[in-house]
């Protein structure tokens, strides 16, 4: 066994993060964690710090923490002031390592206000509507606009409606413009999509709910009564009291055209109201009511003031006045705001020194609420004298912000104390941070003299306080403090601005206070605005603290406003807000720029520069964002350009040798104005394109038939192409040639090579582009769409036997013949001779078809056709056997021809399908008894025999005696065998007469219907007969394949 060797101390090492030059992404809102590994001996403690360059800066507030003995560093709900560097250091006794991570906040697409995403609106035919979608990110989103979920692209253009990048803008509605318009904001995290739906329709005003609305309030304080009724377009109000006109004034105000305010009620104002509602289809009434109740008040039964020695009990009692419609809710009593007991009254039992204090008793109504202070007093000794004691909490105490001070600086106010009998000598105030360390106080002031009911105090800014103070008197310290109670707002809101959406409101907004500056309950918003600059048709309005915006109607077209909002409560006001410059809406621009020329770049034909004269900005009718460039082609849509506020800009893209028109518009944040006068430019010319196609065909094995298209993008005049041919196996060239038409022959190839064959298109600029493909010598008939094609030289092998057609006729015989592929030859000639004789061929000249004459018919030759390369060695022969016909047949060709030999071959079949009906015709019949039937015709016949010998006899007499046909080629002398024969009665042959079946071909036959004799005489001249000769020479046309 060994013994164990102890490791050596080594300083830390980082393992991980590992050293990379590619920042960290976070996403906003998400969680980010940072993990530092490091080793050594001892053990390395880690920490994290966030770096601001150099500098160690504080970690992000609550958000951060760290996990697992500080390796890990945590920031939740990630935010873009995240993004920095982060430094992990290891220590230990040896020395130290770090390692910085940089991290990058990035963000999905998000809306950060409600405002800059679509929502669903109804608007009335004429209006205007704007369809926001400026969505946030990193890195910035790319918006895509679709209209019922088709991408808008591809929707019909809309003369009414001007899309930008991040809204879309739709003037003069109609109500066939009503749609779903979606937004798709996308970056490389997520997407995020929002819909609108524009409605824009027609209504009279219509109620929204058929009830009445009953309101009810209490004395002094404000009611708003709402006219609910929807109306296209919108409707007018007015209100009336008791049938009489309301007109507004200092408390009378009609809000958004639809509410009335009714501020500081008094039991005058209670009565029957009724709102009408009217636009030009139609109007509608509304009734409601305002009952006014008195305000709900809660004093002491007793007194304010209790004494109770310790050890003693006491009870306290409150009583309240309430209206009797009023709904009391329950009494509640609190000290140091924490409630301790319900009803009127509120015992303490065994009162102990804690118990002394100021008592908060309170009750809620539906409709308002009351409070009253109560103090108790605890004295020292159950059996002693009332006498002194620790004075009693100081009441009332308030701050608020100093009068022209800073917003640092704050005044405390407070009332004094109950001494207890023993004089106070002296204040302090104490502070809680409760954003930073919660539950923890500090001192604030630590002496304030005792006859002070007010002190001054400037605060550190980015932190939020609660304040208490404490009393002491010669017994010592209260016995708890007094917290701060109600005050006046210390806040008023900001971001505060002032923005129209159409061309006669303004709205304006603000970020709201929060509730830790609102101090005390009726919390709201007094809103200020006047014309600037000289302010003096100010308007002062009201709304509640809830509220976030405010729309101001019936103003003139962008005009400057001066804007306040100042916060209050039931207490008082805040301090003076400072103003701001706030504009009414926006409207369409009214001038059109003037001057427009466009300047073009020889150099360079996609660009030109762009001049104008700029607008009268009065004519704007508002804020001048830009100009907008639209360019056209007379065969193309138009395309947008849009640049600042400036009077000059380049377009790029353009094509050369191209007529372009231009137009120039102004636009603000709510339109685009009308369009200058068109300009009209013809681009210059510039290099082509690549020609549209290209056919490649070998000739020989040294040459090639190249030809091409014109190019698709000719960009000027094309006076002519440039080809070149590189041999890929020694990189030797032949070219470049210049060249007018579109096709090119070279024989200047060199056999067993590779080429690349170049073409392209030349303008007065020069030549264009090209490109290129890889293809064989065999397939030189497919036709490519490139420039350049790769392909080999004909080897020395040699040629494929070309194919032939051949047709003959009495004396001549025509052959032709064409390549089907390989190798092809460079001439072809024909040979021929008789097959009789042995000698040599006869030559015809080269061609694509060559005529043979002078031959005779009927005789037989050997034809060749011979596929030559150049030499002897590099030949191909194609025999064929041909004899020439010696009549006017058909010429060898036809009857060689596969089509002919089918037709004879069906011609005949039919031929023998006819027979074979027809002998199947004649023996339908059957059989019968012939001796019946002679017996049946012996009359007839004798009597058909008599007449027939009269008038054969008589017929015979007029005609010349007639001799019989020749047989093979000679007379045959008049025989009684060549004469019809006799018949006897004791023939069978009568029995065969067919004239009783009715059959029409009898008359075929002899007269008395027998055809046995005349069968016999007829079958022996057939088989004497002479055939008829056929085509003494036929010709033989035969279609060869490949040798």
């Amino acid at each position: 066994i060994f013994p164990a060797v102890p490791l050596p101390d080594r300083p830390p090492t980082i393992t991980s993060p590992v050293l990379t030059t590619e920042p960290r992404i976070v996403l906003r809102d998400d969680t980010l964690r940072m993990k530092c590994i490091a080793t050594g001996k001892p053990v390395p403690s880690v920490r994290w710090e966030k770096l601001n360059g150099n500098s160690v800066v504080s970690w992000p507030n609550g958000r951060f923490r760290t996990e697992d003995f500080g390796r890990t560093a945590v920031i939740s709900n990630a935010s873009y002031g995240d993004s920095a560097d982060y430094r992990c250091t290891a220590t230990n006794a040896l020395g130290e390592a770090t390692r910085i991570s940089k991290v990058l906040v990035h963000a999905r697409p998000f809306f950060s206000v409600p405002e800059n995403a679509p929502h669903d609106v109804i608007k009335t035919p004429g209006s205007n509507v704007t369809i926001r979608c400026q969505a946030e990110g990193i890195p910035a989103p790319e918006v895509e606009w679709r209209v019922n979920g088709v991408p808008i692209a591809e929707t019909s253009p809309m003369d009414n409606r001007v899309i930008h990048p991040t809204k879309i803008r739709i003037s003069n509605l109609k109500v066939s413009d009503s749609a779903v318009y979606q937004c798709i904001a996308s970056n490389m995290h997520n997407s995020i999509i929002k819909q609108a739906y524009v409605n824009v329709l027609i209504s009279m005003p219509l109620p929204v709910s058929s009830e009445d609305v009953e309101y009810v309030q209490v004395l002094g304080k404000t009611v708003e009564m709402k006219c609910n009724v929807f109306g296209s377009p919108s409707p007018a109000i007015s209100w009336q009291k008791d049938g009489n006109k309301i007109t507004e004034n200092e408390r009378f105000l009609i809000r958004k055209s639809k509410y009335l305010r009714i501020s500081e009620v008094t039991f005058d104002d209670a009565g029957a109201y009724t709102c009408v509602a009217t636009n030009e289809y139609g109007n509608a009434t509304l009734s409601t009511s305002l009952t006014v109740f008195r305000r709900t008040k809660i004093q002491p039964a007793a007194q304010y003031r209790y004494f109770v020695r310790r050890g003693e009990s006491v009870t306290m009692s409150v009583k309240i006045d309430i209206d009797d419609g009023v709904v009391q809710g329950p009494v509640q009593w609190f000290k140091s705001d924490v409630l301790i007991g319900r009803g009127i009254n509120y015992d303490v039992n065994n009162a102990a020194f804690t118990d002394s204090g100021s008592y908060k008793v309170m009750v809620n109504t539906s409709l308002d609420h009351a409070a009253v202070h109560l103090t108790l007093v605890v004295q020292v000794s159950r059996n002693a004298p009332l006498s002194i004691d620790i004075p009693l909490p100081p009441l009332d105490f308030y701050v608020s912000p100093k009068s022209g001070g800073s917003p640092l600086d704050v005044t405390f106010t407070w009332q004094p104390a109950e001494d207890n009998y023993s004089p106070i000598q002296e204040y302090k105030i104490e502070f809680e941070k409760d954003n930073y360390r919660p539950g923890k106080w500090f001192p604030l002031v630590d002496s304030i003299p005792g006859d002070r009911t007010s002190f001054d105090v400037t605060l550190a800014a980015g932190l939020r306080y609660k304040f208490r103070l404490w009393a002491l008197n010669g017994i010592g310290w209260s016995e708890a403090p007094s917290a701060e109670t109600g005050s006046a707002p210390t806040a008023n809101p900001s971001g505060v601005s002032g923005k129209g959406n159409t061309p006669t409101n303004m709205i304006i907004t603000w970020d709201p206070v929060s509730p830790v500056g609102r101090n005390g309950p009726e919390f709201g918003y007094q809103i200020t605005y006047c014309t600037a600059p000289d302010c003096t048709d100010k308007e002062v309005l009201y709304v509640d603290g809830e509220v976030e915006s405010y729309e101001v109607v019936n103003l003139p077209t962008y005009t400057q406003y001066i804007i306040n909002i100042m916060s209050y409560n039931n207490i008082g006001n805040a301090s003076v807000p400072q103003d701001v410059l706030g504009y009414s809406g926006e409207d369409v621009p009214l001038s059109a720029p003037s001057d427009v020329t466009v300047e073009t770049n020889e150099d360079d034909a996609t660009v030109v520069i762009v001049r104008w004269q700029k607008v009268d900005p009065d004519s704007v009718r508002g804020k001048v964002l830009g100009y907008i460039v639209s360019y056209e082609t007379p065969s193309s849509n138009g395309k947008l350009g849009f640049v600042g506020d400036t009077d000059m800009t380049g377009i790029a893209g353009l094509k050369p040798f191209t007529d372009y028109s231009f137009k120039v518009a102004v636009y603000n944040d709510y339109s685009s104005g009308p369009f200058s006068q068109s300009y009209v430019i013809t681009t210059p010319e510039s290099t082509p394109g690549p020609p549209s196609t290209m056919r490649l065909r070998t000739t020989t094995d040294t040459g090639a038939h190249i030809a091409w298209g014109r190019p698709q993008e000719e960009n000027g005049d094309v006076i002519g192409y440039v080809i070149k041919f590189v041999c890929l196996n020694d990189s030797t060239e032949i070219g470049p040639i210049s060249v007018e038409g579109t096709s090119y022959v070279t024989s200047q190839l060199r056999p067993n090579h590779m080429y690349d064959v170049t073409v392209a298109a030349q303008t007065l600029k020069g030549v264009g582009e090209t490109a290129n493909i890889v293809g064989e010598a065999r397939c030189i008939y497919d036709v490519i769409s490139y420039l350049t094609l790769f392909f080999y030289a004909n080897t020395k092998k040699p040629p494929v036997a070309a194919r032939f057609n051949v047709t003959a006729g009495m004396t001549t015989a025509n052959v032709t013949w064409y390549q089907v592929g390989g190798i092809p030859a460079t001439k072809y000639f024909v040979e021929y001779k008789k097959s009789s004789n042995h000698g040599s061929y006869s030559t015809e000249k080269t061609g694509e078809g060559v005529p043979l004459a002078g031959l005779d018919p009927g005789t037989s030759y050997l034809v060749r056709i011979v596929s030559n390369c150049g030499d002897d060695s590099r030949q191909t022969y194609m025999s064929w056997e041909l004899t020439v016909i010696c009549s006017a047949a058909a010429s060898a060709g036809v009857v060689g021809e596969v089509w002919f030999i089918v037709l004879m071959c069906i011609i005949v079949l039919l031929l023998i399908i006819i027979v074979i009906v027809c002998l199947l015709r004649r023996r339908k019949g059957g059989k019968y008894s012939v001796a019946e039937k002679e017996g049946q015709l012996v009359d007839q016949e004798s009597q058909q025999i008599k007449s027939d010998e009269y008038n054969d006899e008589t017929d015979d007499a007029k005609k010349p005696l007639k001799s019989p046909p020749p047989v093979n080629g000679k007379s045959t002398p008049p025989d009684i065998s060549s004469a019809v024969p006799l018949r006897t009665r004791g023939d069978s042959v009568a029995g065969d007469s067919i004239d009783a079946f009715g059959d029409d071909d009898a008359r075929e036959f002899n007269e008395d219907g027998s055809f046995i004799g005349q069968y016999g005489a007829h079958e022996s001249g057939e088989s004497s007969a002479a055939a008829t000769p056929a085509d003494d020479n036929p010709v033989i046309n035969r279609s060869q394949g490949d040798a």
